[in-house]
């Protein structure tokens, strides 16, 4: 699957050295079968963020992100909120996992991780959270994401 950073953990995982749990994600964004997913409000956090941005800018210069247009990830944004079911104040990063097929979610907010587990707001295959590197195996591509049968 392709993995979204929430800002939240963008200092531990982007940090120079990341923290440990976070090292499987690195290691498999850096061996290039993975993918950060970006776009919208959290390009613009994580863009705010000195050790997040030089990161996603090297990721990109690899080929290794996927940049979902800000306009996509604002449709899908109004359309999660017209559901109403959204709890936490990331309806972007709900709505930027629609958008990509991206089913892999690294934050501890834990609003957030309700919302993205709710198989109402993120579904087929329902959303997974990355907390701790015995997680790894959340690392993978599925349908969802269409990167699988690039891979």
């Amino acid at each position: 699957m392709c993995v979204i950073v929430d800002a939240n953990l963008a200092g531990l995982v982007f940090g120079s050295p990341p923290h440990p749990d976070f090292v499987p994600v690195l290691d498999w964004l850096q061996r290039r079968d993975g993918c950060l997913v970006v776009g919208g409000h959290l390009a613009a956090e994580l863009s705010r963020l000195e050790k997040a941005r030089r990161f996603v800018v090297q990721l990109q210069r690899a080929g290794i992100v996927r940049q979902v247009p800000a306009a996509e990830v604002a449709r899908e944004e109004a359309e999660v909120a017209r559901t109403g079911r959204c709890t936490s104040n990331d309806s972007h990063v709900v709505a930027l996992a629609r958008v990509s097929g991206a089913r892999t979610l690294c934050t501890h907010d834990k609003a957030l991780q309700r919302d993205f587990r709710n198989h109402q707001l993120v579904a087929e295959p329902r959303g997974a959270i990355y907390q701790r590197a015995a997680h790894a195996k959340l690392l993978r591509h599925t349908a969802s994401c269409g990167l699988m049968r690039r891979r």
